[in-house]
């Protein structure tokens, strides 16, 4: 530690400048003094005697500036004459320079791979004004058991908070929909959003042609007008200029396009709000939201969403206490039936990328770690490297070259290396963001923009000159520490070898405790998805589903259950289709229907609640998912006067423990006037999350649907029966279209896509990470059994036998590796437990995986010492013992 401390002195004080330059400057200064006394004793003042010898001494400063000239000149002519020295020396030793620019372009390829991922997530600006002044209002309520960010205010709390609020520069509230807007090619449906006027300039983002929606716009009865996204353009208008003022059709409605935003707007995405739509995954399109006067004054929640903008000054905490005050006032102000709802303001950014803050600090804690182990076994290659070249230091040396000349000649040389591992690491990194796509993320916010854009390749440059500081420092400063007698006694082999050796022998240990971290991690996360994708669902997987959404020609009540009625029956009809059900809300489609309930003969308590879905008859059958007891649903179940409900397992061990469920009665009527017969208990189904137990499920026949997602169970594959479905809704309706077309099967891999995209790159890191300390290892036991060959020789001439000489070598691999398994676990039981939140269904000291993380490493350690110890056993003696 002392001797680094030296080292940074004599670092520093040449970064200040040489005791040659100090001696000039003070030459100089007292010459200039000596003629100053000389003017004042010759009648001048002190002002005017320096100002005469400053300009009698003007050559001197002239001289000074040269000698700093020279000093710079001689120090870019070293710096290129280690730079040429350098690259004639990598140059002769290809193989050792490609191996370790590709040892350390797979570290900073990962590094550089990860950070893109973070800057797009986490740093990169999103593309509205000063996005760190938007909030998210919203207003829990303690009767509801739902997450806080639900509900937002209803559109007469809105209206009277933007009235009276001044902690908000802008707000506004939209309405995310979906349409179906009419092709040349037929029907096609887009995501967009009803908006109020306040929406642009909320968000402060302004069409790139033509204007936002206004105020005049959203009046009703007022000329529809739309603005389009930036891809809509593209894809519809073919990017023609003359957009602004030509039609669209949406859901049989005309709308003139009145403006076109830039092509990173496509507020809101599925990924920025927590419980958004599901099956609108971005916005191509925003219409006025255009409410009534009555709509305007209703204090009931809606399906919308609101967003301000916080004054110059204002916190989020003052925002929060003045919301929870207007909230208390207006629960008072209208008393109803649902008040009592609360205050709750939340960064726009942190909602979103919240949740995913974890995910990314696990990415680059993993990467730090490959970018270490890669560092260590480039440090092992510079090494037994500067071991081979212990002569030509000891020469250099001997003729009297400096010590910091020569670390700043490896220090060149190791950067050198890095320099060309940075560009190996972009291409990987490169490589890694067009592979990205394929690993559906899931839900990550924003990750799609990632790029190797300036800010990344920036990063890029860091990490490769922090990899060749880290990488070559400890070499060179161990090579410059060349002693001159010893070396003129013994050519400085033995000596540089044997300290040599240590140090890379703690460098494997060190590697070794870093890859059991990393495949622990891997392995508890390994284990929790595949806990996860192998619960029970309570549904086939196979089915197929699909969305179909009713416009506004299909009144509410018989129209609507007259078309879903007909479309079931007719796709039952088709060849292969074993049986057909509607439903409002798929299971894990991130969309939750929740109802208050009462229990005849059971102690109800207030704020029981149930998710609640509305079925058609064949449903169930559909889905697969099994009958427990009684019966399911028939057509006579979906007349208004039949009131029936199905309940799950769970429901029925819960509220009808010890009693026969089918005939019991359910209310959610809070007045309780209505009762609904139990006619059928069904199995438990994971409607909210694969990694949630149901909670008590309720369902009812069709009450009528204005979109619905329809079930198909089918001998037929999906692509076949498909093109079916789509067929047979042409020819009932031309103008209506299928969406979110897949299987449920699609669902559960959504449902569990971000833990496999954690699970995939960690044991992806990791699998890199045992690589490179694999290769280590085996290029230390090679390096070893080449320095012990004269050892090796006498020992077998001795009498040895050659199956000692391979235990031996064994026994050293399987010592490095002993001691970095056990330094490694000692580490993984401290970091594993900081991965508590990512497990499902495994302890985070899992014995299994801990065993089959230290069975690996061992096993891998002893074959990759395997060839250098098969070498040494298989070395003549006098070949050996001739070579010095």
């Amino acid at each position: 530690m002392r001797k680094l401390r030296g080292l940074w002195k004599r670092l520093a004080g040449r970064l200040r400048g040489s005791k040659a330059d100090q001696d000039f400057s003070a030459e100089i200064e007292s010459n200039v003094e000596l003629d100053v006394v000389d003017g004042v004793h010759s009648g001048l003042s002190h002002d005017e005697a320096r100002r005469r010898a400053l300009i009698r001494l003007g050559g001197a400063e002239q001289a000074r500036q040269a000698h700093r000239d020279g000093r710079t000149l001689l120090w870019l002519e070293n710096l290129l004459q280690d730079l040429r020295y350098g690259l004639r020396t990598l140059r002769r030793s290809p193989g050792f320079t490609a191996t370790a620019a590709l040892t350390l372009g797979l570290g900073i390829g990962a590094c550089t791979a990860v950070f893109s991922l973070v800057n797009a997530v986490l740093i990169r600006s999103l593309p509205y004004g000063d996005p760190q002044r938007l909030v998210y209002l919203f207003t829990p309520n303690p009767h509801l058991k739902i997450p806080a960010e639900v509900v937002c205010p209803s559109y007469g709390d809105f209206y009277d908070i933007k009235r009276d609020s001044r902690s908000y520069e802008d707000m506004t509230s939209y309405e995310q929909a979906l349409f179906s807007m009419a092709t040349q090619g037929g029907t096609q449906r887009i995501g967009g959003a009803r908006v109020d006027e306040g929406f642009f300039s909320t968000l402060q983002s302004a069409p790139e042609l033509g204007r936002a929606i206004g105020a005049e716009d959203n009046q009703p009865n007022r000329a529809h007008v739309a603005v389009i996204s930036h891809s809509l353009w593209v894809s519809m208008f073919g990017g023609s200029a003359d957009v602004l003022n030509r039609t669209l059709q949406l859901d049989g409605t005309n709308y003139q396009v009145v403006g076109v935003m830039p092509p990173e707007f496509e507020y809101p995405f599925n990924t920025d709000l927590p419980y958004g739509e599901a099956h609108i995954k971005s916005t191509r399109i925003w219409v006025p939201l255009a409410l009534d006067a009555k709509k305007r004054a209703d204090r009931d929640p809606n399906a919308n969403v609101s967003v301000a903008r916080l004054r110059p000054g204002v916190t989020i905490r003052q925002a929060q206490g003045e919301l929870s005050t207007m909230m208390a006032r207006l629960d008072k102000q209208y008393p109803g039936e649902m008040r009592e709802w609360g205050a709750l303001v939340e960064s726009f950014t942190a909602l979103s990328i919240g949740p995913v803050r974890p995910l990314m600090r696990l990415l680059l804690a993993t990467v730090g770690l490959v970018l270490l182990i890669a560092c260590g076994n480039a440090a092992n290659l510079l090494l037994a490297r500067a071991a081979e070249r212990a002569r030509e230091l000891g020469v250099r040396a001997a003729l009297g070259a400096g010590r910091g000349r020569m670390i700043r000649q490896l220090l060149t040389e190791s950067l050198l290396i890095c320099a060309g591992g940075g560009g190996v690491g972009v291409g990987l990194a490169f490589l890694f963001l067009r592979i990205l796509p394929r690993l559906d993320p899931g839900n990550i916010p924003r990750l799609n923009e990632s790029s190797l854009d300036g800010r990344v390749l920036l990063a890029a440059i860091a990490f490769s000159v922090l990899t060749g500081l880290l990488t070559g420092l400890l070499p060179a400063w161990s090579a410059a520490r060349t002693d001159v007698t010893e070396f003129l006694k013994s050519h400085a082999v033995r000596g540089y070898a044997a300290a040599g050796n240590r140090t890379q022998n703690i460098l494997i240990v060190a590697q070794t405790a870093m890859v059991v971290v990393l495949l622990a991690s891997a392995g508890l996360l390994i284990r929790s998805y595949i806990n996860v994708v192998s619960v029970d669902t309570g549904f086939s997987r196979s089915t197929v589903t699909f969305r179909v959404d009713l416009d506004s020609r299909y009144r509410p009540g018989p129209p609507q259950r007259d078309f879903f009625k007909n479309f079931i029956t007719r796709l039952g009809a088709l060849p292969g289709v074993q049986a057909v059900g509607a439903v409002n809300h798929l299971p894990l489609s991130n969309t939750e229907s929740l109802d208050f309930f009462w229990v005849d003969g059971f102690p109800n308590v207030k704020d029981q609640m149930s998710e609640g879905r509305s079925v058609s008859p064949g449903y169930f059958a559909a889905m697969n998912i099994p009958l427990i007891a009684g019966r399911t649903f028939s057509d006579a179940d979906e007349a208004p006067d039949a009131r029936t409900a199905i309940i799950n397992e769970r429901f029925a061990k819960t509220y009808f423990a010890g009693r026969n469920p089918i005939g019991g009665r359910i209310s959610t009527d809070e007045k309780q006037s209505q009762w609904s017969t139990v006619v059928g208990v069904v199995a438990d189904v994971r409607h909210t999350s694969l990694e949630e137990d149901p909670g008590p499920q309720l369902y009812r026949a069709n009450e009528g649907f204005d979109g619905a997602s329809i079930a198909v169970r089918s001998t037929l594959e999906p692509a076949a029966i498909t093109a079916e479905i789509r067929s047979t809704l042409r020819s009932i309706d031309p103008s209506l279209a299928i969406t979110d077309v897949g299987t449920m099967g699609n669902f559960v891999s959504q449902a569990s896509a971000r833990r496999r995209f954690q699970t995939s790159l960690l044991t992806a890191f990791a699998a890199i990470a045992l690589l490179l300390a694999l290769v280590g290892l085996y290029g230390l036991m090679a390096y070893s059994v080449s320095r012990r060959t004269r050892e090796v020789g006498i020992r077998m001439a001795l009498g040895a036998q050659r199956s000692h000489v391979l235990l031996l070598v064994l026994k050293n691999a399987a010592a490095l590796v002993g001691c970095g398994v056990g330094a490694g676990l000692v580490a993984a039981w401290l970091t594993t437990r900081m991965m508590r939140s990512f497990l499902f269904g495994v302890s985070v000291h899992d014995p299994t995986t801990i065993a089959a993380v230290c069975a690996l490493l061992l096993l891998c350690g002893l074959m990759a010492a395997l060839l250098p110890a098969r070498r040494a056993a298989s070395a003549d003696p006098m070949k050996a013992l001739r070579t010095e």
